[in-house]
């Protein structure tokens, strides 16, 4: 049995694996509506619909894409590969938050709703999805890319047979 210290760093590692996209996500969207908030100066509760339909809008349409027409899953990434790609979200959150400010500067009234949180959504999701393909190419491009996914998964394997030994 380990110490407390091998419990923390696999709980860490954990969260950090579900969900370094979805913080990503969270902090470019809640930047969009805060820039809209500040530059339409319309907010209200029809704006506010508007602003998640866009953004489910946005999602539904990527996720009937990315399986083709919700007929193939989504196969996960090696956790090494979103950790590494999730280290690169400054971009992702980047474009985003850049995005999300020229939306609310240049798209006046009702439709600056959900044009904005669709397009940030859209792009967060597809940069992001670049950033975890950079990862993924850097990872097999590695001499010990393979060795330390090996190793992270036997880890994660006995964590799920056994986690009162972690």
């Amino acid at each position: 049995m380990s110490s407390g210290g091998g419990r923390l760093a696999h709980g860490v590692r954990a969260s950090l694996r579900n969900n370094g996209q979805a913080y990503g996500y969270s902090v470019s969207i809640t930047v969009a509506l805060a820039l809209l908030n500040a530059d339409a100066k319309l907010a209200g509760t029809a704006h506010l619909i508007y602003f998640a339909l866009g953004a489910a809008v946005a999602f539904s349409l990527l996720q009937a894409l990315a399986s083709a027409g919700f007929r193939k899953p989504l196969e996960p990434e090696p956790s090494t590969v979103t950790a590494m790609g999730v280290s690169l979200s400054l971009v992702s959150v980047g474009t985003s938050a850049v995005l999300a400010w020229g939306c609310a500067h240049y798209i006046d009234g009702v439709a600056a709703w959900p044009v904005t949180s669709f397009a940030v959504s859209a792009v967060y999701l597809m940069v992001a999805g670049a950033e975890l393909a950079l990862a993924e190419r850097a990872q097999a491009a590695s001499e010990h890319g393979e060795k330390v996914e090996k190793q992270t998964d036997e880890e994660e394997r006995e964590h799920r047979e056994d986690p009162a030994e972690e």
